[in-house]
């Protein structure tokens, strides 16, 4: 009988201990115990969305105190010094010093001369690797186009060539970059200008591709198409059915500079 007494009481003190327990974890009223520090920090260190992070990451290359390596691959938007690679060149050199090396179809290797803008304490070295009539499948069949040591590279392509090529070839490019992949370098993609309807080319189907090859890999796109439709009257930014004039380059070299800016 007394042990009976005795194993109730402990019973009784236990229930009271577990509810002055449970009173003091959850606000008066709530019905819900307060969350653990631990489920707190597992909310405050989610994962930020990847194209975000991607894109935070090429700022960082492009606006960072450390040196760096950028890739351009690309058309025939991006290859002559009074396009906008050149441009945004210079637009970095009111920091930084920028270097551009400047891709040699002919030899099929780099010109020996660089365009040089700037003179900061930090270097910019931009491998400009774009040539006319350019396509994802350049890099994968010309030696040297690629520079290994890039910390950032930016793809231009979209103008040239047939859509199931392109597509095929982006995919096979990406691949070869490790774009997306964790502890890679970004790789940026280019959605580009619009192009006449007489424009054989396939813009608006490569673009697609572009974009679709982007959004599969969770990778950043500059946004060229939009800037030059809300342009207004983007027809009078060509000099011919495709490339981009004077107005054009300056243009899209702006458009450059605000996305590694923003």
């Amino acid at each position: 009988m007394v042990l009976f007494t005795q194993q109730r009481a402990y019973r009784a003190d236990a229930e009271s201990a577990r509810d002055a327990g449970a009173s003091q974890e959850a606000p008066a009223g709530s019905g819900e115990a307060s969350p653990s520090p631990s489920a707190t920090e597992a909310v405050e260190e989610a994962p930020a969305d990847p194209v975000e992070a991607a894109t935070a990451a090429a700022r960082d290359v492009v606006n960072g105190s450390e040196d760096a390596v950028i890739n351009v691959l690309g058309d025939s938007t991006s290859n002559t010094s009074s396009e906008w690679v050149y441009r945004w060149a210079a637009e970095l050199g009111a920091e930084v010093s920028v270097s551009v090396h400047t891709w040699n179809p002919e030899s099929g290797t780099w010109f020996p001369e660089t365009r040089d803008f700037g003179e900061g304490e930090r270097t910019v070295t931009i491998w400009n690797a774009s040539a006319n009539e350019g396509n994802p499948g350049f890099p994968l069949e010309l030696d040297g186009m690629i520079e290994p040591e890039a910390d950032l590279t930016i793809l231009n392509y979209g103008h040239w060539g047939a859509p199931e090529a392109v597509a095929s070839s982006l995919d096979e490019l990406l691949g070869s970059l490790d774009a997306g992949g964790e502890g890679t370098a970004p790789v940026v993609l280019t959605a580009q200008n619009p192009a006449l309807p007489t424009w054989i080319g396939y813009a608006d189907t490569n673009r697609d591709a572009m974009r679709a090859a982007a959004e599969e890999r969770q990778l950043p796109v500059i946004d060229v198409f939009a800037a030059f439709e809300e342009a207004g009257d983007w027809e009078s930014l060509l000099v011919d059915e495709v490339n981009p004039n004077d107005a054009g380059q300056q243009l899209w070299a702006d458009t450059v500079t605000a996305f590694f800016a923003a």
